[in-house]
């Protein structure tokens, strides 16, 4: 399962006050980079998920100055400029009126963010209630000319495909010793391990033998050819001295 996560709290309590329920969870810190920058969060160890940063998603799909809402079953962000700048529990019981709640927050700040003037906003929902959430968002985020301004970035499986997941310190240092031992075994391979293996397998056998047994084959032509002359010599040496040839035949 794949869940969003503020990568941009500023200290461990915040983000485990958040994302941690102390009853029943444990936490660990998760982490990827980009462009060198960390983005970390702390997240509870128990379930099956795969945690992406709600921060590097808005900015692999928005420009800058743009809002966007993530709603999850009890969450409620929004970010500006891919900066959280807005977070909020919400209780499953009382869904609606927390989300109205919410939303009209998220309004007066969005107002004090584009000097008074409400524009487009994109969201991200991953929750069981999506539908219902959608509806309730589109119904209470209209501009003055009551125009749904609310748009749906995408679904929440494609929108992270082409993300880094989150990792533990561990599981970091496993894919880190992967690619260092890789990247090594590229390099002795292209300085040495290339001709190692052509000399052990691609080994190319002299072709000194096989020059010396052609200049013996000539030589041997040349002395078989030698006496063949010279016994044709002899022969036509005895014949010349009878006169009648003809007896010979």
């Amino acid at each position: 399962m794949v869940r969003l996560a503020i990568t941009d709290f500023t200290s461990k309590e915040e983000s485990e006050y958040f994302y941690v329920n102390e009853e029943y969870e444990t936490s660990q810190n998760m982490f990827t980079y980009s462009g060198f920058k960390k983005y970390s969060a702390y997240l509870p160890k128990e379930g099956d998920y795969k945690f992406y940063s709600l921060n590097l998603l808005s900015k692999r799909y928005l420009d800058k100055d743009k809002f966007l809402i993530h709603i999850a079953d009890e969450e409620f962000v929004i970010l500006f400029n891919h900066k959280t700048i807005y977070s909020a529990k919400i209780n499953p019981n009382f869904i609606t009126d927390d989300m109205v709640k919410s939303i009209l927050i998220s309004k007066h700040i969005t107002m004090l963010s584009s000097r008074g003037e409400l524009n487009k906003f994109y969201y991200v929902i991953n929750s069981k209630y999506r539908a219902a959430l959608e509806i309730i968002l589109k119904q209470n985020i209209k501009n003055e000319q009551k125009q749904v301004i609310a748009e749906s970035l995408g679904d929440i499986e494609d929108l992270v495909k082409p993300l880094k997941d989150l990792d533990t310190p561990k599981s970091h240092s496993i894919k880190l010793s992967i690619l260092v031992f890789l990247f090594g075994g590229s390099f002795w391979l292209s300085a040495f391990g290339l001709d190692m293996i052509k000399e052990k397998y691609l080994k190319i056998e002299s072709l000194d033998p096989l020059k010396q047994e052609l200049n013996f084959e000539d030589k041997f032509k040349n002395r078989q050819m030698k006496t063949l002359n010279d016994a044709q010599a002899e022969y036509n040496k005895l014949t010349d001295c009878i006169t009648y040839k003809e007896a010979i035949k």
